[in-house]
This record gives C-alpha cells, sequence and structure tokens, in this order.
C-alpha cells in the first residue's frame, strides 16, 4: 500500500520574452515581489536574453524581436505553488504590460524539479495534467543520466544547448541546496 508523503521542494522556473528587455525587468521584478509577498526573492540564475524561436506565432499581438530569458527563484518552494504563480503572471501580463494588439510581455512559470522541467499553460492538450483553477502543468524535459531528454512535445528552445545550460546551472543549485539542508525533500519553507 502506498504512503502518501509532502512533495519534494522544488526550484521555480520563468520564462519571460519581449521585444523589449525593459519590460521584461519589469515584469519579471513584479511577480518575483508580488509572488507571496517577495517569497520568491529575486532571481538567482538567469541567462542571457536569447531570440525567441517560433516568433511568428506571438508576432501578431507581440511584435517582432522577441528575447526570451530564463530565471529560477532561490527560495524552495512546493509544486503546487505553480497555480498561483501561474495566475499572478497572467494578471501582471494583463495589468500595464499590455499594448493595442494584445501582450507585451509573455511570462511562462514553471519549476526545477530533481526529475525535469514542469511548465503551467492554461491550454488543455493530451499530454497535459490539470492542476486546478484553470491550471494544466507539462513535463516539458525529463532529466535522466545526467542530461536533459526532450518528449515529443517538447517546444524547440527548450531542446537549444545553451537554454540546457542555463537549465543544469539551475538544477546544479536546487542539488546544493538540498545538500545544504535548505531545500531538503520535504521541508516547509
Amino acid at each position: 500500500m502506498s504512503v502518501l508523503k509532502p512533495p519534494p521542494r522544488v526550484k521555480i522556473f520563468l520564462a519571460a520574452y519581449s521585444a523589449d528587455p525593459g519590460l521584461t525587468d519589469l515584469a519579471v521584478g513584479d511577480l518575483f515581489r508580488e509572488f507571496r509577498g517577495g517569497l520568491l526573492g529575486d532571481p538567482d540564475i538567469a541567462s542571457q536574453d536569447l531570440p525567441m524561436p517560433g516568433e511568428a506565432y506571438y508576432a501578431r499581438e507581440m511584435g517582432g524581436g522577441l528575447l526570451k530569458r530564463y530565471l529560477s527563484s532561490p527560495a524552495p518552494a512546493e509544486p503546487g505553488d505553480l497555480v498561483d504563480l501561474k495566475l499572478l503572471a497572467m494578471e501582471i501580463e494583463g495589468r500595464r504590460l499590455t499594448g493595442a494588439g494584445g501582450r507585451l510581455v509573455n511570462l511562462d512559470p514553471g519549476y526545477l524539479s530533481l526529475g525535469g522541467l514542469v511548465l503551467s499553460t492554461g491550454k488543455c492538450s493530451g499530454h497535459r495534467l490539470w492542476l486546478g483553477r484553470g491550471v494544466w502543468g507539462e513535463l516539458t524535459l525529463l532529466y535522466e543520466r545526467g542530461g536533459w531528454t526532450a518528449l515529443p512535445w517538447t517546444y524547440r528552445d527548450y531542446r537549444d544547448p545553451k537554454v540546457q545550460g542555463a537549465l543544469s546551472e539551475m538544477r546544479r543549485s536546487l542539488v546544493e541546496a538540498g545538500r545544504a539542508g535548505s531545500a531538503s525533500p520535504h521541508a516547509r519553507p
């Protein structure tokens, strides 16, 4: 018989993109500051701004020249925090970061665990699991045998070695936090 246990702690992850890095800074700052009264702290790891693959999909709404940044929080979190984080990200996108065509910034929160990367979305699909309150979770990458493994639905940018390098740095930070005891598998914040 299974014994139910609290989930292991995870590392909050955020992909943010816009044609204006200043707007990305503003949106990321708002999200990290407002989520549970600053629970996330300031981002501890951030990639460079990288060209957004698949930009044509977003160009009508957000314009061209999109740059995407990948960031993480130093504070350990629970996987269930992802629903509240996604809802806050959507609120911030719509609050003051919109233009005539729609959003000017897109915030895609998720989390890193020792076993992979989970992204949140508002879109249902056969490979996504319901998390609650309109939010779905997608296992986007697995971490196995010392590296990232893409799945059939993994977005192109998450297959990129530069992005996976940033994700590996974030995962190492999670491992180190666990060794130090601040992100022990069942510790509470």
